[in-house]
């Protein structure tokens, strides 16, 4: 049997709303009267077919099907030449025909404050709050909430080089099953070489720590990333 989700839905864009007229109202005071606050958003809806590829052509088998609808809504406010804010909300809903247990709604909000300490220095920071619930009511395990923490510092070295430094705390919290409870940290270091008009360079060293709930049977975790991207333009 599946959840209702319409008053999870309309509490959630009250809540929008709220938190719109609250910015609409405030920030002339806040901001340069010049910069106008900027709202933008996305109506979605589409489907998927999984079909399964050992099939003859003319037997084609249908193995799976969902359809999912996505809106969200963003408001942005421009205080100053480099240095702006937006709050963005989000709706993701996805129906599945077989597997249902894959059904779930998927509901975000995310802020964003960015300025400038300097000309070549640049903070950033990010919440983003998560709800996620499975709508069919035998796997109303799965359903958790996310609470995520960034802070992102960035220079710009010279017109060659730049450099980024990015912490990152989350939580996830899961309803019924407290005992998958896990917090996971990140600190990662982000190097941008020009190394000439045709060749950019991206270097990327990324650490992580997952601690689980004291009382879960899961292990901690520990990882580490190293990346090398490139762009050539021929």
């Amino acid at each position: 049997m599946k959840k209702n989700t319409n008053f999870n839905y309309a509490y959630f864009l009250f809540l929008s709303l709220v938190f719109l007229v609250i910015l609409s109202l405030f920030s002339p005071a806040l901001s340069a009267k010049t910069y106008q606050p900027e709202i933008s958003g996305s109506f979605e809806s589409g489907d998927k077919l999984y079909t399964d590829p050992g099939a003859l052509e003319d037997e084609e088998e249908t193995v799976d099907y969902y359809q999912y609808d996505k809106q969200w809504l963003k408001y942005r406010q421009k205080l100053a030449v480099g240095e702006y804010y937006y709050l963005k909300v989000q709706r993701q809903e996805r129906i599945y025909e077989h597997s249902q247990a894959y059904d779930n709604l998927n509901l975000e909000t995310e802020a964003n404050y960015t300025f400038h300490l300097t000309e070549k220095l640049r903070n950033r920071f990010k919440v983003l709050l998560r709800d996620k619930d499975y709508l069919e009511s035998d796997y109303q395990y799965k359903d958790y909430q996310l609470a995520r923490l960034q802070y992102s510092l960035q220079y710009e070295i010279n017109d060659f080089h730049d450099c980024e430094i990015l912490l990152q705390k989350q939580w996830t919290e899961y309803d019924i099953s407290p005992d998958k409870d896990y917090n996971l940290n990140r600190i990662s270091f982000n190097w941008g070489w020009e190394v000439s008009e045709n060749l950019d360079l991206d270097t990327k060293v990324q650490f992580d720590q997952q601690v689980n709930d004291s009382h879960s049977g899961s292990t901690d975790k520990n990882g580490r990333k190293i990346s090398l991207k490139f762009k050539y333009k021929l």
